[in-house]
């Protein structure tokens, strides 16, 4: 592992001793997923030129939405439908956070934890847009669990629109574009509802209590506890740069934690990991942050999201379909939109031609399983259009693709012969 070069793939893929344990086995599937990904034990991916017909080979990525290979096309993509849906008034960049003392609870029940947290996110606007500005409004949340240092920090980032359908006459109503809520208010009407949806859970046997907060009194000093203490809230107008935190936005949607380029040495003797990070208490200045290998995947893991969680969520005239501010009485018929640039293409080497036809059938998981005597007998039967990858590919040293890809490994002509003189491996008539 090259420490200039290292990811966040790399080190999953080689520090597999490191993998923490008493995860459940969906997670230890997304770690192997992000391991293999762009190795070449997914598949690989043709490309064809479209001039000269030259013939290029990608390995295949995973997909998982917590993989920081995969980020690109779907950061892209979804910034591009969000902002089709906002409507083209001013917004404000909100964030609720929960206090520390609550984080327990929240990490032994992901799910429970969550859902609670965006309901009481979405009823606490919905309270003050209903008071304060008469008047429904419209917003989306993404939940984060991590800080900068991959720290457990759960909150939630909300894009809020000023404006809404009035209650009275059902038109669409802009308000200030430079003031939301008081926060402090915000934060207190927050809390009182987080508190009694706590206290609700009580009856719950869904529920996984933590050892300290085990009997109903526990509970009770544990929730006097959480009414002392700050939930906070930051809010601030977006200035007309919407799209730009749009953009934040979406690093965070199909990956977590941190990112690839954050990651700035590993040290493979020492089985360390240093990646950079900011410190928000002193002026956001970049600092470089140390840990043992098996601490950096333990702090990566744990922000694993549970299989069918949605952490996106969209409110009020953002639910359904699209067009819904646009069909009220009133309202704005542009969009934030933006157009994402088409992802560019490489030049061919041979014509210099960007065009490329794009074939994912080489080396499938189901060849992988069904084995070697599976490829045999397809060799056997003379398939047409089966062919190997190139030199280049078969030189990776993957596990798993090394029965197709090595060049160690026979020839398509040896195979067929040793099918012929081996009855067991003869396809069967």
């Amino acid at each position: 592992m090259n420490s200039m070069q290292a990811t966040v793939n790399d080190i999953v893929r080689e520090w597999r001793h490191l993998w923490p344990g008493g995860l459940e086995t969906r997670d230890y599937s997304v770690l192997n997923l992000m391991a293999h990904c762009r190795h070449g034990e997914l598949g690989f991916n043709r490309a064809e030129c479209q001039g000269c017909h030259h013939q290029e080979w990608y390995p295949s990525s995973c997909g998982d939405r917590h993989c920081p290979q995969c980020l690109g096309p779907r950061q892209a993509k979804w910034s591009e439908q969000v902002c089709e849906r906002l409507p083209d008034c001013p917004h404000f960049h909100v964030v609720f956070t929960v206090p520390a003392e609550f984080h327990e609870f929240f990490a032994a029940n992901y799910r429970i934890a969550a859902d609670l947290f965006f309901r009481a996110v979405a009823e606490t606007l919905r309270i003050f847009q209903t008071n304060d500005w008469k008047m429904g409004g419209a917003f989306f949340g993404v939940l984060h669990t991590w800080g900068r240092a991959l720290t457990w920090h759960p909150h939630i980032h909300l894009l809020v629109s000023a404006g809404g359908c009035r209650r009275s006459d059902g038109r669409w109503a802009q308000t200030r574009g430079n003031y939301l809520f008081p926060v402090r208010a915000l934060s207190k009407v927050f809390r009182a509802i987080m508190l009694r949806e706590i206290e609700a859970l009580d009856a719950s046997r869904k529920v996984v209590w933590p050892e300290e907060f085990a009997t109903l009194e526990q509970r009770r000093d544990w929730r006097l506890k959480l009414a002392t203490k700050g939930w906070n809230v930051f809010s601030r107008p977006t200035l007309g740069n919407t799209r730009a935190v749009v953009r934040y936005l979406a690093r965070y949607t199909s990956r977590i934690a941190i990112s690839n380029r954050r990651i700035t040495r590993v040290d493979e003797e020492q089985q360390t990991v240093s990646f950079e990070w900011k410190d928000y208490r002193e002026g956001e200045k970049i600092k470089e942050m140390t840990l043992k290998g098996a601490e950096f995947i333990r702090r990566f893991t744990q922000h694993l999201v549970p299989k069918g969680f949605r952490r996106i969520r969209y409110f009020g005239l953002l639910c359904g379909s699209k067009g819904r501010i646009a069909e009220l009485p009133g309202g704005p018929q542009k969009c934030a939109g933006e157009r994402s640039l088409p992802p560019s293409r490489p030049a061919c080497a041979r014509c210099g031609c960007e065009k490329w036809r794009y074939e994912a059938t080489y080396l499938t998981r189901r060849a992988c399983i069904e084995g070697f005597e599976s490829v045999v007998g397809l060799l056997a039967r003379g398939l047409e259009g089966f062919s190997l990858p190139p030199p280049a590919i078969r030189e990776l040293n993957c596990p798993t693709s090394r029965m197709h890809a090595t060049a160690n490994h026979p020839t398509r002509e040896k195979y067929v012969q040793a099918a012929a003189h081996d009855p067991k491996r003869s396809p069967k008539e």
